[in-house]
This record gives structure tokens, sequence and C-alpha cells, in this order.
């Protein structure tokens, strides 16, 4: 698929049918993702804690999931005992459902039951040889401290390294477990990951090797196309990075 054509099924997706789907991303967020996508290309995307596909569906349509480029969906699903915090509960037929209707087909993906807390080195290792490095990972599991903590690790090892890690709910003082989470982390000792941008409640995370060509990357696409989008550069932990904070009232289709 060429990338106009992927990014007019994008656009479609983020204009209406991310609506239709219940959960807590905006699609301005892709402002932000849209133009690190164009320098990564497609691969693997996963999602700790899916809820019912919302930004899942958004990150397969990005990445290209298909029958050679499999997307993971990692949930408790049915095994709520573990749901600590009583986070969104994640129903696996309403994701599949969701998945199917706007055009991800079951055999693209693969669902994981599991508690998060069990995925370790060993997880990781068959993770990447059934599915390969990710492009991209979200972190929308349980929102406590070790949750946090141990999910962002686990991203972490399966990612690829020009991949993208998002951190739900980072600016939510609802849910104060993830920044300090992401602080005790940051503070105690260094990770191949860091801090790149925080927007639309999510903290994105990249590679080192990948900083400085990511951050301009962001700031000259939203700067050229997203005028009403506000950007500054600030340090997180001793790392340059953009907080970006778009316009909700209006969206304009990714360039």
């Amino acid at each position: 698929m060429t990338t106009d054509i992927r990014k007019d099924a994008l656009n479609a997706y983020l204009s209406k049918g991310i609506h239709d789907v219940k959960g807590w991303c905006v699609p301005q967020l892709w402002q932000t993702i849209w133009p690190v996508y164009k320098a990564i290309g497609d691969g693997p995307v996963a999602e700790i804690g899916v809820f019912e596909g919302k930004f899942l569906i958004g990150l397969c349509k990005t990445f290209g999931t298909g029958p050679d480029n499999k997307a993971a969906a990692i949930d408790l699903f049915d095994m709520q005992e573990f749901n600590l915090d009583g986070a969104g509960v994640g129903k696996l037929e309403v994701v599949r459902n969701n998945l199917d209707g706007h055009g991800i087909g079951r055999d693209n993906v693969t669902y994981v039951k599991a508690d998060s807390l069990t995925l370790r080195t060993r997880e990781a290792d068959q993770f990447v040889a059934e599915n390969g490095l990710c492009k991209f990972f979200s972190v929308d599991g349980c929102h406590e401290v070790v949750h946090t903590v141990n999910d962002i690790e686990f991203a972490m090892k399966v990612t690829a390294n020009d991949g993208l890690i998002a951190v739900d709910d980072y600016a939510n003082p609802n849910w104060p477990g993830v920044q300090e989470a992401v602080a005790r982390m940051y503070i105690l000792r260094d990770f191949p990951f860091i801090p790149l941008a925080v927007t639309c409640n999510k903290l994105l995370l990249c590679s080192y090797s990948y900083h400085a060509k990511y951050l301009e990357l962001i700031h000259s696409y939203i700067r050229t196309n997203h005028p009403s989008t506000h950007m500054k550069f600030v340090t997180r932990f001793g790392y340059r990075t953009l907080t970006v904070q778009p316009d909700f009232r209006t969206w304009s289709d990714l360039q």
C-alpha cells in the first residue's frame, strides 16, 4: 500500500471512525505520530491494555498491520481479578469486532490474555521470535507504579531501536502512578529509550539514537502542517523534549 493510500485510510478513521469506538485517545495525537511513522515505515505494533481497540485500530492503520505484519493485543480480558486499579475492562469479542469493523482482520492480530506482571525476559524473547521487534508499543495497562514500570521495561525489550513507545495517562492527575513510575525510572537509572514528547495525555519515548532526529521531524511537521498546535521545548529528566498541545476544537487531515 502506498503512503498516500495509507494516509487516506488513516485520515478517514481519524476524522470519523475513531469516534465510533469507545476509549480515550484523540485524533490529534497523530500529529506527533505521523511524521515519525514516515521515517520508521511499516512494522509490528502492540498494546498492553487495549480496552475496546480505539488506539490499536489507529496504530494498525498507521503501521500497515496485515498477514505478514501482525499486531499484538495484550490484556487481562476476563481475568479481572488482576485489574487492581479498576481501569477500563478489555472485552475480547468487542475488541475483535471493532477491529473487524475497521478492516483489521482477526488473523492479523495476536491476542494475548495475561497479567502484564508475568511478562519478563523470557516472554519478551518469545514475543520477538513470534512477532518481530515492534515499531510502536502502547503501554496502557494497570496504572499502578509497579505495573507501569514493568510494562515500560517490557516494551523496551520488544521495541525496535527506531521505534516508539507511548505511555498513556502520563498527564492525567487521576492516575498519579504513571508519572511516579516514570520519575522513579529516569531518576534512578539510565535507559535506552528516553522521553521524546508529551501530547494528548501520552508520554512518547524513543531510543537515544533517534532522539534528535525525531524531535526535529515532529517540530518541523507540526509547524508546517498544523500551525494552530502549540509546541514548547522543555527539559524532562535531563532530556530535551517537546510538549505538544493541539487545538482539540478542530481536526485537519494528516499531510
